[in-house]
């Protein structure tokens, strides 16, 4: 079949029109934001599978619509095939239904990009909406708000598809209310089918009747008379030997009576209803209508208890509803993103005319300084923007290093953070502060696959970089992490951020925790969550004792793992639930009956993750003194492989407090603002993090680099934080163990060098030595006694105030002096 000249033309059109379609779908699956367009300038390559004009089309579109521009290829395909191939519809609009429907296409377009701009992620460097969507946005928003916006555009949207498309919403409305009818007709239906066979099920069940003596004539027998069954309840009868009883009353018959009359949903009323009126009539017919009592005809000589009922009525509307509000655990296995605010629109307000306009104005500053250098990319985040420089050759990095702050005055700037070395490239980085801050929401970087997909169970949120990317790193790897930053600068904030992303990863089996808190103020709030091994320590003697447990915890894992031959608690963990899928549970190897009271050695279980977080420990070491600072060490030194982790958190980044020691065994650290650089190289070797914004601003150093990271800190507000607190306070309740503490159990366990508290110095041994040497001088001193046996000052104390308990020498007079109480000779 041959065309005519008018349908070659046509189908040519659409055929041009399906591949244009085509064409500018696959512009915009493969839009690459690096490649140069309208937007934007690059001097790199085109990755667009369509060419620069591909790449044009599509960042036109996108900076035009938004989300809505992967839409435009089927609308313009719907367009030519009605345009091309029917074209007689497009002749049989009068200018009424033309003009109606250009101003609901209208409507449609800029309700939809508004919609999409309030309500979506921005997509690449361009808003979701668009430029149409934000200009509409931005004018709605201070007038009506967020929620009024949202109505007053849906209204907009709706409006502008009818006006399109003419789609009766009234008729959609009458489907939608039919097939509800039919649902709740066919529910129904099948609940009263399973009522009726439970019941029938409980009165076909045998009852014992008790046994009566002689026989029974005919006028003898026992006569149970129901209530005439009516048209909503159908008495279920039996045969003559079976008890005739009456089906509970349903409030679903009267409704079903009202449900067969014939309902129709349409937009015109035949008749109004008072559904009001209707149910309270309903209501009360069913509550006035008594029970009917069941009479019985008995014989007076031979009476016969009545037989019991086991029938249970079914739960009252108000006892459905009591258990409805009962507080039931949650069903998910760990907490949803719904107990956490929902993020912020991502918004840059920097657009790609300002940013061209910066760099400029940067290139132009370095110049003026006679640092001759060129800007090759702009990376805008949430917080800060970083341009990326070439420098001439012969330029030092360290030139502009020094030009910090005259850039920070020549540009208006709070402050400018130089970036000697960016891994990878020969570029230095320039870092500015946006005019406009963005607030990273804790539930949007939770929300990423960077976190989900991670299968660390200790896996934690820090924020976003400077690109905007999430930040994640695992605790098991660095193993321990050192936090440090001025008052205000959102340390608090971040250690909570840390703490419930590891609450929104794994539960008490896997993770558990010790919260050591001297301000009594920033982690009271978790007390009473199940990964507690204890309550929160407030007493810096506690935590003494506490960290001390830690340490006699890790001895023991070291043993158990030891005895396994397994080199870390991963591979125990595997190792003894290997055992016990296989059907033979490895046994404790350290088992000592000590007691006599137990049977035999208890099968080995898995052994959770234990995280101490200390939040301000300068404190703690100002009130506790050295020990705690070796007991920091030696926890930082070899509890890796035992799965015992430390986050230390301190106000008052100073050499008294981050000592040596301390930094020697914990590689990972995080500054955030600090007043000097002193402070800045005290945290992270290097100065740096008194240019940071504050607010959360910080600079990251990975485990295993010198180069940290600057990120900006996810904030957490405090009603988010109770309501995960609460979530697992729902889920399970705590089990703590009371030696953690008191110290009960960590009597025994010492530092090198250091003596128990309440030992007997008796078993020191030199202590007869002194004593001897004591009853043969006749005199005592500690200055003698340390000079004779060759020790210290205070250990010869110890040994003169010992033997002052034991009653071999007085106490010390007015001038200090002692007298020997054992003569001579008396010293067994």
């Amino acid at each position: 079949m041959r065309l005519n000249g008018v349908q070659r033309l046509l189908e040519t059109g659409l055929i041009i029109s399906t591949f244009a379609a085509v064409f500018i779908l696959c512009a915009l699956i493969s839009f690459d934001p690096a490649d140069p367009a309208w937007s934007q300038t690059s001097f790199s390559e085109v990755r667009n599978v369509t060419g620069a004009a591909g790449a044009w089309i599509a960042d036109i579109l996108l900076l035009t619509f938004g989300w809505l521009a992967y839409f435009v290829p089927a609308a313009i395909q719907v367009f030519g095939y009605l345009l091309f191939k029917q074209p007689h519809k497009i002749f049989q609009l009068d200018y009424t239904t033309l003009a109606l429907r250009v101003i609901g296409f209208a409507l449609f377009i800029t309700s939809a990009t508004a919609i999409s701009s309030i309500n979506f992620d921005d997509i690449y460097n361009f808003s979701s909406g668009g430029v149409i969507g934000d200009v509409i946005a931005t004018a709605m928003m201070p007038a009506f708000n967020f929620t009024g916006t949202s109505i007053l555009l849906l209204c907009f949207f709706f409006a502008g598809l009818t006006l399109l498309t003419g789609v009766s919403w009234v008729q959609f409305v009458d489907f939608l209310g039919d097939w509800v009818v039919r649902i709740y007709r066919v529910i129904t239906s099948q609940l009263k089918g399973w009522l009726h066979r439970e019941r029938v099920a409980i009165e076909e069940k045998p009852i014992n009747e008790p046994s009566i003596e002689g026989d029974l004539n005919d006028q003898d027998k026992i006569t149970f008379t129901e209530p005439a069954p009516t048209s909503a309840t159908k008495a279920k009868r039996f045969t003559a030997d079976q008890i005739e009883t009456t089906p509970q009353h349903s409030p679903f018959d009267d409704l079903d009576d009202i449900l067969d009359q014939e309902i129709n949903f349409s937009a015109i009323d035949d008749e109004p209803m008072d559904t009001a009126a209707a149910l309270n009539a309903l209501d009360q017919s069913y509550v006035a209508e008594p029970e009917k009592p069941v009479t019985t005809v008995v014989s007076p000589a031979r009476p016969m208890p009545k037989p019991k009922s086991t029938y249970q009525p079914p739960p009252t509307a108000k006892e459905k509803f009591e258990q409805l509000l009962e507080e039931k655990p949650p069903s998910t296995p760990l907490p949803t993103l719904d107990l956490l605010d929902r993020p912020d629109k991502a918004k840059n307000p920097i657009s790609p005319e300002e940013l061209e306009a910066v760099s400029r104005l940067v290139e132009t500053k370095l110049l003026d300084f006679n640092v001759q250098a060129t800007v090759v990319a702009v990376y805008p985040g949430p917080v800060v923007t970083r341009f990326e420089l070439d420098l001439a050759p012969g330029i030092k990095v360290s030139k502009i290093t020094g030009l910090a702050k005259d850039l920070a005055r020549s540009l208006s700037a709070v402050s400018v953070r130089v970036v000697e070395v960016i891994p990878g490239k020969t570029y230095v980085g320039i870092e500015l502060p946006n005019k406009h801050r963005e607030i990273v929401r804790l539930s949007e970087v939770i929300d990423a696959p960077k976190f989900e997909q991670n299968p660390s169970p200790l896996t934690m949120v820090l924020g976003k970089d400077i690109a905007g990317e999430p930040i994640c790193a695992d605790l098991g790897k660095m193993p321990h992490l050192l936090v440090a930053g001025t008052t205000g600068s959102g340390k608090s904030v971040g250690v909570n951020v840390m703490i419930l992303s590891l609450l929104y990863k794994s539960g008490p089996d896997d993770v558990r925790m010790i919260m050591i808190d001297p301000k009594m103020l920033e982690l009271s709030v978790y007390e009473g969550i199940p990964h507690l091994l204890c309550e929160v320590v407030t007493d810096m003697k506690e935590a003494a004792n506490a960290l001390r447990w830690c340490v006699g915890e890790m001895e023991r894992r070291y043993k158990l793992m030891s005895a396994l031959g397994v080199r870390n608690l991963k591979g125990y963990n595997q190792k003894v639930m290997d055992a016990k899928e296989a059907g033979h549970p490895i046994l404790d190897p350290l088992f000592k009956d000590t007691d006599g009271m137990k049977e035999g050695p208890d099968e080995l279980g898995k052994l959770p993750s234990i995280v101490v977080v200390i939040d301000e420990f300068a404190d703690m070491m100002m009130i506790v003194g050295k020990k705690v600072e070796e007991l920091i060490a030696r926890i930082a030194q070899k509890a890796r492989a035992a799965g015992i982790h430390l986050i230390l958190a301190t106000q008052r980044p100073s050499v008294d407090v981050i000592t040596g020691l301390i930094k020697a065994n914990i590689p990972t650290r995080m500054a955030f603002q600090v007043s000097s650089k002193i402070d800045s190289r005290t945290i992270l070797d290097q100065q740096g993090a008194e240019n940071l914004l504050g607010m959360g601003d910080m600079l990251y150093l990975p485990p295993g680099t010198s180069v940290p990271i600057r990120v900006h800190g996810a904030f957490v507000d405090d009603h988010e934080v109770h309501a995960v607190v609460n979530d697992w306070k729902a889920r399970a309740k705590p089990n703590y163990i009371d030696e953690i503490l008191n110290g009960d159990a960590t009597e025994d366990i010492l530092l090198p060098g250091e003596a128990s508290e309440n030992a007997d110095e008796e078993s020191d041994p030199l202590y007869d030595e002194a004593v001897s040497f004591v009853i043969e001088t006749g005199k005592v001193s500690v200055s003698s006694v340390q000079r004779k046996l060759r020790v210290g000052y205070n250990r010869a104390a110890r040994l003169v105030e010992q033997m002052e308990t034991s009653g071999i020498v007085s106490a010390p007079g007015h001038n200090g002096a002692r007298d020997v109480l054992v003569p001579n000779g008396g010293a067994n």
